[in-house]
């Protein structure tokens, strides 16, 4: 089970810091967040997964909106860190 959650915090960084270059060079105090990263990381995986399968298009909305809700909610966690 652990590397599971491994490998989730790892794509949900790598998506995130990606998606917000402005975030790389704060990627050492990622692990303050590692439960929202996992979050983001498995329903990155799981909204890709939807798109590449021609998914539920209900469902693939909602992950969408998911994953640019959790982006925005983890983008605002490295903001209150005074390290923005």
């Amino acid at each position: 089970m652990a590397d599971a959650f491994f490998d989730s915090f790892r794509y949900g960084l790598a998506v995130l810091l990606v998606r917000c270059p402005d975030l790389r060079r704060y990627a050492h105090i990622a692990h303050w967040w590692t439960e929202e990263i996992e979050n983001y990381g498995d329903a990155i995986r799981f909204r890709d997964k939807l798109r590449d399968e021609d998914g539920d298009r209900l469902l693939l909305d909602e992950y969408e909106q998911l994953c640019t809700e959790l982006e925005a909610e983890l983008h605002s966690h490295f903001g209150a860190s005074g390290m923005l």
